[in-house]
C-alpha cells in the first residue's frame, strides 16, 4: 500500500512516499481504509526518536507513523461483532503498532474498543481530529479530575489540540473556566466560553489565579498549576512529569495522565461535538508526504492552534 514514511528518525523533512506491506488483519482486529488522519505532537515525538516502549516495541525502518485516523471499514476479523464492511469509523491505532500500520498509510488495523462509528452530521475530517486530542481532554476533564457544575477549572496550554478540546468540555460541564495562553488567542477562547485567559508571556499564572478546584496541565508547567490549586484540589497533568515531592503533598493531588480512551469515550467526545457543546478547530491540508512535512513543522515550533487534519478521500 501507499505510505507516507521515515526511513530513519530525524527532522520532518525525512518524510517521503513509498509502498509498504499492507497490515494484517487478525481475528480480533479491523483493517480500515482511510480517509483523514491528524498530526499530533505524539507524532512529532516519535519522528524524533522521542518515544521508547512500549511504542517503540515493534517498530523498523521504512516507518509509518500516525495513530489518529477516520475513514471506512475494509475488513474485519472473525471474532469482531458491532462493525461490518462500509462502516464509517475513527479512532487510534494501539500504542505498539506494527512499523507498517500508522495512519499515514493508506490502510490501518486496530481493535474494535479502540474506535467508534462516526455520528451522522461529522465529516471523515473532523472525526479525524478527535481521537488523541479530544479523547485525552475527555479523559482529564471527566474521568480523572471529575469536573462537576459550578466547579473553577485552570486549562493550563488551552489553544493547542488538547487544551482547546478540554476548556470546551470544562465548559460543557457547567464549569468556570479559566486557560494560559497567548494574546493571540485570547479573542477565539473568550468565543469558546473561557471565562478568564491569562496571557503567560506576560503574567505568572499563581499572581493572578487562586484556589482553583482543579487543573489540568497541557503545557508541562506542573509548578505553576500548583500555586493556583487550592488545598484539597487535584492536578492531572499530560504535558510533563510531576517530581516525587509534587506527587506526595500533603494537600494536593497530582498525577500523570498516560491517556487510554476507549469507544465510550470516543462516543462521548463525538456527540459533544454534533450537539454543538464542542467546536472543532482545525486546519486542513491535502494528501501528500509535502504536506505531512509542514504539519509535522508547524506542530513540532508550536504554529498551530487547535489541529492539522490531513484529507485522503471523500
Amino acid at each position: 500500500m501507499e505510505a507516507i514514511v521515515i526511513k530513519q528518525f530525524g527532522s520532518a523533512d525525512e518524510f517521503y512516499e513509498t509502498e509498504v506491506d499492507l497490515p494484517q488483519v487478525t481475528d480480533d482486529t479491523v483493517l480500515v481504509g482511510v480517509n483523514a488522519f491528524s498530526i499530533n505532537p505524539m507524532d512529532v515525538a516519535a519522528r524524533m526518536g522521542m518515544l521508547q516502549a512500549p511504542f517503540s516495541d515493534n517498530w523498523s525502518f521504512p516507518l509509518v507513523l500516525g495513530w489518529d485516523f477516520a475513514g471506512t471499514v475494509a475488513k474485519v476479523g472473525k471474532n469482531v461483532t458491532g462493525y461490518k464492511a462500509g462502516d464509517r469509523v475513527f479512532g487510534g491505532i494501539p500504542s505498539d503498532h506494527a512499523a507498517n500500520n500508522g495512519s499515514y498509510g493508506r490502510f490501518v488495523v486496530t481493535t474494535p474498543d479502540t474506535m467508534a462509528k462516526i455520528p451522522a452530521g461529522l465529516s471523515f475530517d473532523q472525526a479525524a481530529a478527535l481521537p488523541v486530542a479530544g479523547g485525552t481532554a475527555y479523559e482529564g476533564i471527566v474521568e480523572n479530575l471529575n469536573v462537576k457544575p459550578k466547579a473553577t477549572v485552570l486549562v493550563q496550554g488551552g489553544a493547542g489540540g488538547v487544551g482547546l478540546f478540554a476548556v470546551q468540555i470544562a465548559k460543557a460541564q457547567g464549569a468556570k473556566v479559566i486557560a494560559t495562553a497567548s494574546a493571540p488567542h485570547n479573542e477565539l477562547l473568550k468565543q469558546l466560553g473561557v471565562d478568564q485567559v491569562v496571557d503567560y508571556h506576560k503574567q505568572t499564572v499563581g499572581d493572578v489565579v487562586k484556589d482553583v478546584d482543579a487543573v489540568f496541565d497541557t503545557a508541562g508547567d506542573i509548578a505553576g498549576g500548583l500555586t493556583a490549586l487550592k488545598s484539597g484540589g487535584k492536578l492531572v497533568t499530560v504535558g510533563g512529569q510531576p517530581t516525587p515531592e509534587q506527587t506526595n503533598l500533603p494537600d494536593k493531588s497530582v498525577s500523570f495522565q498516560s491517556t487510554h480512551a476507549t469507544t465510550a469515550t470516543y462516543e462521548h467526545v463525538a456527540a459533544l461535538v454534533t450537539s454543538g457543546k464542542v467546536k472543532i478547530q482545525l486546519q486542513t491540508l491535502p494528501r501528500s508526504a509535502d504536506n505531512v512535512i509542514d504539519a509535522q513543522k508547524q506542530v513540532e515550533a508550536h504554529h498551530m492552534t487547535g489541529k492539522f487534519v490531513i484529507h485522503v478521500k471523500d
